[in-house]
Parts: C-alpha cells; sequence; structure tokens
C-alpha cells in the first residue's frame, strides 16, 4: 500500500541558489523518508548529490497538475531533488535561478493561459521579465485539435522562454485528448535531455505546497472507468422551454469512488448506432469487417466505430486525407497553415458522414478510415451533489445537445447517451484541486452559474448546508426563461428560505424585451459584491468561457475600479491578488 510522507524542504525566501537548495532538500528527504530503500543505508541516501529539477505547471481543471505530480515522482526516481509548484504560487523571482525546469501546461479557451498561469505569462512577457540563460528546460503543451488555437499558450510559452535565452533541451510535445502516450514518451526523453543520475535512487522527490493525489479506488480511472447505474434521468426544464437540460443520479455503490464539491465526473460515452449505421453507408462497408481493436485483439468495424472512435467532429487528418485524393481547392485551403476563420465557418454543423456523402467517389479501407480518426475520449462533467447529503451517489446536470444542420439531426455524443441510450455508465473521477469552497466554513461565497454552470454550486451548496457551515452564500443564476427554465427552482427557494442562501438573484433573458445576463446583475448589486469581497469573500464563476466568463469578469473588474476608486490597472491588480489567493475561482469550458 503507497504511504504520503511528510518530508521537510527549505522555503523559497532562505538565501540559497536552486542547486543548493536542492541538495539540501535531497539531505533532509534521505533523512526523513520512510520509503524502503533495500540495501542502501540512511548516511549512503544523505550523502546522494540530487540534481535540481524545477516542474512548473498550468492548470484549468486540474489535468497538468496531476501530469506535474506524475514527473516529479518519475524525477525524484531518476535522481533529480524535484520541487512541483502552480504557477499561480511560484516565486517570479525564483526563474532567472532555475538551472533545470519543466513546464506542464493547458491552454483554454482562445489560445489563453489557464487561470493559475496568467499572472506569470503577463509578466514573463513584460519588460520586468529576466534572462534566463541558465535555464535548461522543456514544455508538454496540453490542448485540443477541435479548437482552432490548439495549444497555442503552450507554444507561446516555448517560444517566449527560448527568446529569453533559455535552452530548449528537449523539443516541446503538444499533446491532444489521449494524451497518455505523447506525455509519457515527452517526460522520459525529457527527463533523459535534463541528464538523468548514474545510479537512480528511490522516489524523494519534495513537491512544494502541492498534496499526492489520493490512491483511486478500485483502481477505478479514466483508463479503467467504473460501470455504474444510472438510477435518474429527470428533465429540469418546464413545458414551453426551448432546452433540454437533465439531472442524473448515478450509483456508485460498491465503487469506493470519492468525490469533493468542485470536482468532475468523467463519462465515457458510446456513439449513437443509427449515426454508425449512417457512417457505414457511407464507406460502403457492412460493419463486419475486422479491424485491429485497442488491446490488439481484432473487432468488428461497428464495434469499433461505436465505442472506440469520435464519428461526429471531423479531424484534420481526415480532411486533410479528402483534401489529397480530391484535390478540391476548398479542402486544400481549409486544411492549409493559414486557415482559421474559414475552418471553423466549415466545421460547424458539419460531421464526418457530410464530408463522405460530398465526395461519394472517394473510398476508405476501414483500417485506413479508422486511422484518420480521434480516439473516443471521456466527457468530464461538473459534480452537483454532495456525498454528505447523498451518500454512495453522484449526480450531474447536463444540458442535452440536439439541433438540425445541412438537413440532418445532430446529437451530442455523451449528453444524449446519457438521456437516452444507457442504463449503465463507465465512470471516473477527475479531481479539480483548483475549484473548491473555502476551507473555512465562516467564509462567505459569491457564486456565479448561469444554466448548467450552477451545478458546482448546488454541491457547495448542499456541501456547506449538511456541515453546518456559517459562511453567507449569494448565487447569481441566469436562463432563459423564469416559468421553465428555473433549474433546481424548488431546491434553491427553500435555501432562501431556510437561510442557507442568503442571497439568490437571478436572470432571465428571455422574460423582458432587452436581454438581462448574470452579469448585468452583478453591476446593479456592485456595491454589495464588493463589501462582501473586502469582507473576505470567495467568487466563483462556472461556465461558458468564451463570452459569459470573460463578460463576468469585465463586470467584476468595473464593480472593482468603481467602488475603489481606482484605474484599470489597479483593479486588474486587485484581481490577480484574488486569485493568487485562491478567492477568485474558475470552471470555465
Amino acid at each position: 500500500m503507497n504511504e504520503t510522507h511528510l518530508i521537510p524542504c527549505l522555503p523559497e525566501s532562505a538565501p540559497f541558489t536552486a542547486e543548493q537548495r536542492a541538495y539540501l532538500n535531497g539531505f533532509l528527504a534521505g533523512i526523513f523518508s520512510r520509503a524502503p530503500a533495500a540495501n542502501i543505508s540512511a548516511p549512503e541516501k544523505a550523502s546522494t548529490v540530487l540534481s535540481p529539477l524545477t516542474i512548473l505547471f498550468g492548470s484549468q481543471t486540474g489535468t497538468a497538475e496531476n501530469l506535474a505530480k506524475r514527473v516529479g515522482k518519475e524525477a525524484g526516481k531518476r535522481g533529480f531533488a524535484a520541487t512541483v509548484h502552480d504557477l499561480g504560487d511560484y516565486s517570479k523571482a525564483q526563474l532567472p535561478t532555475e538551472s533545470r525546469l519543466l513546464i506542464i501546461t493547458s491552454t483554454y479557451g482562445d489560445g489563453e493561459p489557464p487561470d493559475n498561469a496568467k499572472a506569470f505569462w503577463q509578466w514573463l512577457v513584460s519588460d520586468k521579465a529576466a534572462q534566463l540563460q541558465r535555464t535548461s528546460y522543456s514544455v508538454c503543451a496540453l490542448g485540443d485539435t477541435n479548437y482552432a488555437k490548439f495549444c497555442a499558450f503552450g507554444q507561446d510559452l516555448d517560444t517566449r522562454l527560448e527568446s529569453l535565452g533559455a535552452k530548449r533541451v528537449f523539443p516541446r510535445a503538444d499533446c491532444d485528448l489521449d494524451l497518455e502516450e505523447p506525455f509519457a514518451r515527452w517526460m522520459n526523453a525529457a527527463l533523459d535531455a535534463l541528464g538523468q543520475a548514474a545510479n537512480p535512487v528511490p522516489a524523494v522527490s519534495v513537491v512544494a505546497e502541492i498534496a499526492d493525489e489520493p490512491p483511486k479506488a478500485a483502481g477505478y480511472s479514466r483508463s479503467n472507468p467504473f460501470v455504474a447505474e444510472l438510477i435518474k434521468n429527470r428533465k429540469l426544464n418546464e413545458d414551453g422551454s426551448e432546452k433540454n437540460t437533465r439531472h442524473f443520479e448515478i450509483s456508485l455503490a460498491g465503487s469506493g469512488l470519492t468525490y469533493e464539491p468542485g470536482d468532475a465526473l468523467g463519462v465515457m460515452p458510446a456513439n449513437c448506432p443509427e449515426l454508425v449505421d449512417n457512417l457505414l453507408s457511407a464507406l460502403n462497408q457492412t460493419g463486419d469487417e475486422r479491424v485491429p481493436g485497442p488491446s490488439g485483439f481484432e473487432i468488428s468495424l461497428r464495434e469499433a466505430l461505436v465505442k472506440h472512435y469520435e464519428i461526429t467532429r471531423i479531424p484534420r487528418p481526415l480532411l486533410a486525407a479528402m483534401a489529397d485524393r480530391t484535390g478540391d481547392e476548398l479542402l486544400k485551403k481549409l486544411v492549409s497553415p493559414t486557415a482559421n476563420g474559414e475552418l471553423t465557418r466549415f466545421l460547424w454543423g458539419r460531421e464526418i458522414v457530410d464530408l463522405l456523402n460530398a465526395y461519394p467517389s472517394v473510398r476508405f479501407s476501414p483500417a485506413n478510415f479508422l486511422s484518420l480518426l480521434k480516439k473516443l475520449q471521456p466527457r468530464l462533467y461538473s459534480i452537483s451533489s454532495s456525498l454528505k447529503v447523498h451518500p454512495e451517489q453522484v449526480h450531474l446536470t447536463v444540458g442535452i445537445v440536439q439541433y438540425e444542420s445541412l438537413g440532418r439531426k445532430r446529437k451530442g455524443v455523451c449528453s444524449t447517451f446519457l438521456a437516452d441510450r444507457t442504463a449503465s455508465v463507465p465512470v471516473f473521477v477527475h479531481t479539480n484541486k483548483a475549484f473548491r469552497p473555502p476551507p473555512n466554513g465562516d467564509t462567505p461565497m459569491i457564486m456565479v452559474g448561469p444554466g448548467t454552470g450552477i451545478a458546482p454550486f448546488r454541491s457547495f451548496l448542499h456541501d456547506r448546508r449538511a456541515s453546518g457551515a456559517k459562511g453567507k452564500n449569494w448565487l447569481f443564476f441566469g436562463e432563459q426563461r423564469s416559468g421553465c427554465d428555473f433549474l433546481y427552482r424548488d431546491e434553491l427557494e427553500q435555501m432562501r428560505q431556510e437561510g442557507s442562501l442568503a442571497r439568490l438573484d437571478t436572470a432571465f433573458s428571455r422574460d423582458q424585451t432587452d436581454k438581462v445576463y448574470v452579469q448585468h446583475r452583478l453591476r446593479e448589486h456592485g456595491g454589495e459584491v464588493f463589501k462582501w469581497l473586502e469582507e473576505g469573500a470567495h467568487f466563483y464563476v462556472c461556465g461558458d468561457a468564451s463570452r459569459m466568463a470573460k463578460d463576468v469578469d469585465s463586470a467584476l473588474r468595473e464593480i472593482v475600479q468603481t467602488s475603489r476608486g481606482c484605474s484599470g490597472e489597479e483593479a486588474d491588480d486587485y484581481l490577480t491578488r484574488l486569485k493568487a489567493e485562491k478567492r477568485y475561482q474558475r470552471d470555465v469550458y
């Protein structure tokens, strides 16, 4: 059984160089670590000189953080004294002293840094950034090729470090959603390039301010999900709504899985059989053809398309192959490096089957076709329940995606899987330590969660009420119409009446001529919002990153500027401090 040991380490403020600090931390680790060390005496361990290595992560949902800790453990086995830092907490003054540096970061929104990396990035691109001639580094960028600016922040960071004089010892890895293989390849090669120790030692890496992940219950994970029973599927919208938002309750009985408010549930869906039939018809295949399966055994083409591959969004390799085989000028333009807005417009509402039907003379063998597709990935949904209230259950609040385009009905892969096609759900818990209610139950909270963005805040509120927390809670909720789209209305109004929800402000955009959104309500109550912040409140946002979250951020900036009578730059500094103190957190997508 794995054990977590507390290993003392020198603080960042200690007057030592990175090498000196790493050596002394290694000395302390050798003395205090209780990890088994066959044939190695304590004095021998203490005298081992470890190579210093700093690992930084930029993470929006916790993936980069988990990978960074994984690198730290592997580095410890290879003779490095590794320290792992959240980019939001890392001392920028320390950067010029680093001799070995690895950075793992995601990109979110329109090529932007994750929230915890924004202040670091602003400093790095400013005139204040120091030269880094003594630093050897490599970057691992995480992204999603479905977005036009795939891994853009990681790429920008890599370029900027080089321009400041840092030496790139291994090329950047740009990892798509199916990241395990490219990440592992990068980790091993980057550590080798930074200088593997001659005699590997037991893992004694010092993780700065980051606790180890608890072991996954029963080994359930992204690669080995727990098959859970779907016990409730309830529509939240009333008659007259244009939306279909569902409340799902899933049993975790027998799994041993646990979660905390702010975590997400990973769901591994299966594709729609009707869409698979349409795709097989377009490919001129029966579905019985044999193709390589994920475990090395042959499976049918139909099974591969149902269970293992993304079959809706058009991937770039397929688009490029189609352009090459047809010679079509539009397709060639779309796959060129200069394509941006044109590609986005072409892909919107268009799926793989549409592309195949548009060029019926192009034929692919089953194996060749699958090689051009992306692997089917789990979807992450914010958990909307608390184990304190619903033991051995997890609840989700999901908007069901259904629309019509190019004369065909379209379905969201996972949302309609949950709503219409399954009674059992393969799941795992995705930890997100960057989105947590205040550790002190007396601390007030302001939550902004329109639409399904209410999900984590239902979890926060249920958890706080069950634990008897005394801190005030204020929720801003928005949707289209109050009469049919007020999600969890009865629950929220009951909380409001009993006092566990101190304030509830709503914005229903279609209930009046002029549309009203949550950012408008924030501005209306700006003075009170600022008063809560000055009293120590934590501010949370969950929902759409492209518009809502940006509009809320702008509104909050204006509130601070107006309430303090300060400049825009000073208001930005105020919000930066809130983020650094973990008092402004966002779960946006």
